[in-house]
């Protein structure tokens, strides 16, 4: 399955500069870019390469969303009182 969405420049920059892999995640406030080790992947995620990072994005989640935005790593950084790399 190719995705059919797109990815924030920021959100990329963030996943490149962290050095870490992370998963796109489903949370009560809406869809949440989390490092690996809060969510771990699934088999049947989609794995996509972001530098030398990989992003997994579960193939359900795949087909409603149109745009992995900076708010979807900002729930993750309010959440965990993390600021911005």
């Amino acid at each position: 399955m190719i995705p059919s969405f797109a990815i924030d420049e920021k959100v990329r920059a963030y996943i490149r500069k962290s050095g870490q892999d992370f998963r796109l995640s489903t949370s009560p406030e809406g869809p949440v870019l989390l490092p690996l080790g809060t969510a771990d992947p699934k088999p049947s995620d989609l794995k996509i390469l972001i530098g030398s990072n990989i992003l997994y994005v579960s193939k359900l989640q795949a087909k409603y969303i149109k745009k992995v935005d900076w708010a979807m790593v900002e729930r993750f950084l309010n959440s965990s009182g993390k600021s911005d790399i």
